[in-house]
């Protein structure tokens, strides 16, 4: 594969990411290639040392998606992150998606809990209107304990998620390296 070739794979794998990003990732590949013939290497010797593009495009495309869900914190790009990484080896899909559907599996729970425990009052409302005020001193303060919870869960509920994002990434970067090898690159 000559310097052509590898680049144009190299820019249609990459169409995910922004054009001036691209360009930017472009042009360091093209540096290798520029280094590399000074040095006396064949474009083909230079392309076999980089690797296979789809692949170096994954890996990249993984970090690009990773570096959003940083900066940019949204349930649509931590789910990007996470799917490009998963597609980088199949190693991924076991130890990368099941703790994290696990993960949100919990979170949601906690969440509805902390819903339904603050809805609680329209329940004493439906109690009073079926079996009239019967026992309503009990119930009222029961709904407001139920209630006085949920609120509680719900503040706990926001501070969780916005830690479990975090755990999220950092899990999704600490994953990456492993399937690089434990490289920076």
């Amino acid at each position: 594969m000559n310097k052509v070739s590898f680049l144009n794979e190299l820019s249609n794998q990459l169409k995910k990411i922004p054009r001036s990003d691209r360009e930017d990732i472009l042009y360091d590949y093209e540096e290798h290639f520029q280094l590399g013939l000074e040095t006396g290497k064949s474009e083909e010797e230079i392309a076999e040392d980089l690797g296979n593009p789809k692949v170096i495009a994954k890996e990249l495309l993984a970090e690009y998606m990773i570096t959003q869900a940083e900066s940019d914190q949204s349930v649509t790009n931590i789910s990007r992150a996470i799917f490009a990484t998963i597609s980088l080896s199949f190693f991924n899909l076991i130890f990368l998606l099941g703790p994290i559907v696990a993960i949100i599996g919990v979170y949601i729970s906690l969440a509805a809990s902390a819903i339904a425990f603050t809805l609680s009052p329209l329940l004493l409302i439906v109690s009073v209107i079926f079996n009239g005020t019967e026992g309503i001193l009990l119930q009222f303060f029961i709904t407001l304990t139920l209630c006085g919870i949920g609120i509680l869960l719900s503040i706990a509920s926001i501070y969780i998620g916005k830690f479990l994002y975090s755990v999220m990434v950092k899990y999704v970067k600490f994953n990456v390296r492993i399937i690089k090898g434990g490289t920076n690159r």
